[in-house]
């Protein structure tokens, strides 16, 4: 009897759990002692465990997106985190399973995998809440644990309509204004904007599927990924990556274990892989991204559930296979044009599967590396281009290349059919400083516009670069510790060493700015070679340190030049329409806005610099319809609340102090805001509710900084109490 058998579980359910940064031989079924994985062991035991799966490359936006489309990136086309987001004529499992009825709904757990980055279409409901962000600006959370995915997870499959409402979003009524009531000088956009994001597009609804209907639920566990913290229950006697493994498996089993007892499972298949591993110092490499050796590209890849039989496939199978095979197995039509194929027949051993790594070519101007795996054989392509005979050599450690010519020949031909037959890399399209900051929460660099070069030596081969690549991690990692110094000593370290690597200059440029050296900033930016004169990315990064000392005009210049150089940044529109307002330039200040908003209508940040603007030229009609926006988007973000109340204040005071209300509780140090609230408080029917305000203002605002306003607080504070 086949393992798998095509339509046997039409109509079924589909849970589909991927777990980033998980290693294969963390798992009992492939081999581990230590115990690591009883949940995901109980299902390679009961279904089918493929011993080499991999991905198609080792960063998690990628490798999701080709999970979710059946592609590889070469036609997929998103290369690294961040800055690439999936072309929306693309198909996903959610869009083709929505069209067949199903529920769908999404359950991230960190923001590499935001909605901004286009994975949501199809979903009923796009989960990726994540916590609000520390009070440094730079230094952000972004990612929850596994049992806080698992519970939103089980509550949505369990509820008895899959589909999602639509979140809840504050509705103020219509606001008056008072144009003497501005809400400050224009702002670079909020960091909190997109905190909650759903989709309901690909013929979604907030009414989802119909009770009783099939669902499709995909799962995101983040937690193996760095930093190690697992909760302090799991780790004892392991090392905090095998920590961070057992909590996220006993987690799985959480939900597994919920599901089944509410007989969830009864008519479902679930697949469980991992977006790729991790080095843990392999070939010198500490985490992923740089190279594609099996510590990183390998993958466990299990499937269980209703109708599998039990068993074992060993010929290679990848990513791009999974969503012709869960279609297969439910019964719907694939998607035409994939690049993987259904494995529920095991296909020829030999099939040439393509892998890439290149986040350190976008990056940094490094060799591209790109490969293919073909049965026992691996081929890399690089300046120093490698083979390994994975069956005697699983490791990678003898590199055989010199001594397989043919078959280096074969393989090579193997992969430029496999690049031939996608679209080229595109330039990457930039981040925002928010994006950007996000991801270096999460140990990533975004992909920068770095110069193409048309061809690459040995010294360009990451093998050769592997120690420049650690430090510039080492002061990623100081930097999102709190160590500024020690983090601008590293960038600055490998700024000399190879004055070619922007994103090193670049980083170095960002600790500057953040200690309030724009000066020193803008020197670094333009003592940088003369290849680099025209770069979006230096040029984009001076424009931000160029408004940050105050000179408007020259940021302005800078930030049009890196527009003009082909820079899509959405940092870019951000910061022009920033310096714009500034400069009294309101309509041109408008349309940048406006333009991002095209791009992504919940940015919270920008409804917001949207409404400031607006107020700053008495619109204030159109602020707070911008204002009402940014908090519907993000409740969370405290001045978005401000700025409504400052644009209700004139002829509607009851709204103004809600507003208020609501951005004290977010902003309790802003003495301005606390200010406002209280005087206005003590002008209602309500005197009394000012006191707390009031008496907070006189006991913690600084007294050299408030000292006119002193007098009339404590005249207010008197009234009040009468």
């Amino acid at each position: 009897m086949p393992l798998l058998q095509s339509g046997h579980l039409r109509g079924g359910n589909v849970l589909l759990v991927t777990i980033d940064t998980l290693r294969r031989d963390r798992l009992g079924a492939y081999g581990n002692g230590r115990g690591l994985t009883p949940t995901l062991d109980r299902l390679a035991s009961s279904g089918v465990r493929y011993t080499h799966a991999y991905s198609h490359a080792p960063m998690t936006l990628p490798a999701h997106t080709s999970i979710l489309t059946g592609r590889t990136p070469r036609t997929h086309g998103v290369h690294a985190n961040g800055s690439f987001r999936l072309d929306e004529g693309i198909p996903t499992l959610a869009t083709v399973l929505k069209r067949s009825g199903y529920g769908t709904g999404a359950f991230v757990g960190a923001f590499v995998l935001d909605a901004r980055f286009g994975l949501s279409r199809g979903f009923d409901e796009y989960d990726d809440r994540y916590p609000h962000e520390t009070d440094a600006a730079t230094f952000r959370v972004t990612d929850r644990r596994a049992a806080e995915v698992v519970k939103a997870a089980g509550d949505w499959i369990l509820r008895p309509d899959t589909g999602s409402d639509p979140p809840a979003s504050p509705s103020p009524p219509s606001l008056a204004r008072d144009p003497a009531s501005s809400g400050g000088p224009v702002r670079p956009a909020s960091a909190k904007a997109t905190a909650v994001r759903r989709s309901f597009s690909e013929g979604g609804s907030a009414e989802g599927a119909k009770a009783g209907g099939p669902w499709f639920a995909w799962v995101h566990l983040f937690d193996p990924h760095t930093p190690y913290d697992a909760p302090a229950a799991y780790r004892a006697g392991r090392s905090p990556y095998d920590a961070e493994v057992a909590y996220t498996d006993a987690m799985l089993g959480q939900l597994l274990d919920r599901l089944g007892a509410a007989h969830a499972l009864d008519h479902t298949v679930i697949i469980a892989t991992a977006d790729h591993g991790e080095s843990l110092g392999d070939h010198g490499e500490t985490t992923h991204g740089l190279f594609a050796y099996d510590s990183t590209l390998a993958v466990p890849l299990i499937v269980s559930g209703a109708t599998v039989g039990r068993g074992i496939v060993d010929v290679p199978v990848a990513h791009d296979d999974l969503l012709p095979t869960i279609l297969e197995l439910v019964g719907v039509a694939a998607p035409a044009n994939l690049d993987g194929q259904s494995v529920v027949r095991p296909p020829a051993a030999d099939r040439a599967l393509y892998f890439e790594a290149l986040e350190a070519n976008l990056t940094r101007a490094w060799a591209p590396l790109t490969g293919v795996v073909a049965g026992d054989w691996k081929y890399i392509d690089l300046p120093l281009p490698e083979i390994y005979d994975l069956r005697t050599d699983p490791g990678e450690e003898r590199n055989i290349v010199e001594r397989e010519n043919v078959r280096r020949d074969t393989l090579q031909r193997a992969l430029a059919r496999l690049v031939a037959s996608g679209r080229g890399v595109a330039a990457p399209a930039g981040v925002d400083d928010d994006v950007a900051a996000r991801l270096r929460a999460l140990g990533y660099t975004a992909a920068s516009q770095a110069p193409p070069r048309q061809t690459y030596g040995a010294a360009d081969d990451p093998k050769r670069l592997v120690a420049l690549n650690e430090r510039f991690n080492w002061a990623l990692e100081a930097f999102n510790a709190g160590r500024p110094a020690e983090a601008l000593s590293g960038f600055l370290a490998l700024v000399r060493e190879r004055p070619d690597f922007i994103t090193a200059r670049t980083s170095a440029a960002t600790v500057l700015m953040t200690g309030n050296r724009a000066a020193d900033a803008i020197a670094l930016l333009r003592d940088r070679p003369a290849s680099q004169a025209a770069a979006p990315e230096i040029l984009a990064k001076l424009g931000a340190a160029l408004r940050g000392a105050g000179d408007l005009k020259g940021a302005a210049t800078a930030l049009e030049r890196s527009r003009a150089a082909g820079n899509q940044n959405p940092e870019i529109f951000n910061d022009l329409g920033v310096a714009y307002a500034q400069l009294g330039r309101v309509g041109e200040a408008r349309a940048m806005f406006h333009e991002l908003l095209g791009r992504d209508p919940n940015a919270a940040g920008t409804w917001n610099n949207l409404g400031l603007v607006e107020l700053s030229a008495h619109q204030l009609d159109a602020a707070a319809d911008a204002f009402r926006h940014a908090v519907a988007a993000d409740s969370s973000n405290g001045e978005a609340w401000q700025g409504l109340g400052a644009a209700a204040v004139g002829r509607d005071a009851e709204t103004a102090i809600d507003a208020w209300r609501h951005a004290e509780r977010l902003r309790p140090r802003d003495y301005d805001l606390l200010f406002n609230l209280g005087m206005v408080l003590a002008d209602s029917d309500h005197p009394a509710d000012a006191l707390p305000y009031l008496t907070r203002f006189l006991r913690e605002a600084p007294r050299a900084r408030y000292a006119p306003d002193i007098p009339r607080v404590e005249a207010a504070i008197a009234k009040a109490r009468r």
